[in-house]
């Protein structure tokens, strides 16, 4: 098993021609906030490899890939997150939604039966490079996943990573349908995406839940598509495993539930139910045990909580992309030993690029800078840079020290919005 494709989860990083370093460790810090506002603290951190539900296959290969919302007014928005018990299916003119019912759990039959049908088949073309001997070239594959429709306006949740670089976007409902959808938007940094199709009649519409009272030992059940059509629909069942865990998928970190619910390669983009039939996460990585040198693993799926799915989608729907990100603007290298032979210091991050009208060009950042802290802390990795930088939000002014030609400057930066994942 091995990965298809790798994200560059950092908007601010170049190569160096020469000399050329070891690639520096990226991620972007993801932090779950609950409702009072504050960051959630323990929970174990877990950095691993992982392997992302999305399923790519070819005639020659078959390997796994880390494989948004126009807008419909505020009214549809909060419609759309209503959250509640639901103990029945009900059929209106277009769509079939649940009833809430407070307090009545359903048996797994019972959620597989009225939540199922809100859980569809994603599939999409991706073109890749392949460097096998005799099929050198690029190549074309089908990457496969899953995703949860979440409201009657034809919108679907699933992961960014089963939709990345892909092109002919299809849904495929449990009845063997399939529709054309596009992506309306989608971030990376949440592995999060929305796609929209025109409604069709008798359509399931899923009711999402409220995470923040998930807790440790509640069932848990897992709905998508593993192996693509092979196994469509698959419902598996645990219990949530744990809260809050920090997992670190391809150089960014996730906080996420965990659960022993069994997801698998094509589960990407589905639904963890809990007792009441409300989507409480979208499932999203897997831990596999041919990456662990301690032994096998098993049971450990985790899943995005889903008022982190609700606060992204809103923005996807709003806005076309995700509100608040910061950007500095620049593009960083570490310093390395042979750099350092040719530097005033030996430490920091050399500025190879400043983008035009950027906030660190305003600031009066210059390529040839070396940033030796940012916001009062030193920083040596583009990881360090980046966790720092996203403890902010678009707007604020932070300090950063820079080195030129051997002069400490201090320069105030005023961080701007990245709206960088905005689909045309």
């Amino acid at each position: 098993m091995t990965d298809y494709n790798e994200f560059n989860w950092n908007e601010e990083e170049s190569p160096v021609p020469e000399p050329q370093p070891a690639p520096a460790q990226l991620y972007t810090e993801n932090v779950l906030k609950p409702k009072n506002g504050k960051k959630k603290k323990g929970g174990a951190k877990l950095a691993v490899g992982v392997v992302c539900g999305a399923l790519v296959g070819s005639l020659v290969s078959t390997a796994v890939v880390m494989g948004a919302f126009g807008v419909n007014g505020k009214n549809r928005v909060a419609t759309m997150f209503e959250s509640g018990r639901k103990a029945e299916s009900v059929n209106t003119t277009k769509v079939s939604t649940v009833v809430n019912d407070p307090g009545q759990e359903l048996t797994t039959r019972e959620i597989a039966r009225l939540v199922g049908p809100s859980v569809v088949g994603i599939s999409c073309t991706v073109q890749y490079q392949n460097n096998f001997y005799f099929f050198g070239g690029t190549q074309t594959a089908i990457s496969s996943g899953s995703g949860v429709i979440i409201s009657d306006t034809g919108h679907i949740v699933t992961n960014y990573h089963v939709i990345n670089g892909g092109s002919d976007i299809k849904v495929k409902f449990n009845n063997g349908d399939e529709y054309p959808a596009t992506l309306v938007g989608g971030d990376e940094q949440s592995d999060l995406a929305v796609l929209k199709i025109d409604p069709v009649d008798g359509m399931t519409v899923a009711v999402l839940g409220d995470s923040d009272l998930v807790e440790v030992g509640d069932r848990a059940v897992a709905i998508g598509n593993p192996l693509g059509d092979e196994l469509f629909g698959t419902t598996t069942q645990g219990i949530i495993s744990g809260k809050n865990r920090t997992v670190t998928v391809d150089n960014r970190q996730m906080n996420l539930l965990q659960t022993d619910a069994a997801i698998n390669n094509g589960n990407s983009g589905g639904a963890l139910i809990n007792a009441y039939g409300e989507v409480i996460g979208i499932n999203s990585v897997k831990i596999s045990s041919s990456v662990s040198s301690s032994g096998s693993v098993e049971g450990l799926g985790f899943a995005i909580p889903i008022n982190e799915v609700k606060t992204v989608v809103n923005d996807l729907i709003n806005y076309g992309y995700v509100t608040g990100k910061p950007l500095i603007g620049i593009n960083v290298q570490p310093i390395t030993n042979e750099m350092a032979l040719y530097l005033p210091v030996n430490h920091g991050l050399y500025v190879f690029g400043v983008t035009k009208d950027s906030a660190a060009e305003k600031a009066g950042v210059q390529r040839g800078d070396i940033i030796i802290s940012f916001d009062g802390q030193e920083v040596n990795t583009n990881t360090e840079l980046n966790t720092l930088r996203d403890k902010h939000k678009a707007g604020d002014t932070v300090e950063m020290v820079i080195d030129r030609n051997g002069q400490r400057l201090t320069l105030q930066i005023v961080l701007s919005e990245d709206s960088s994942a905005k689909v045309n």
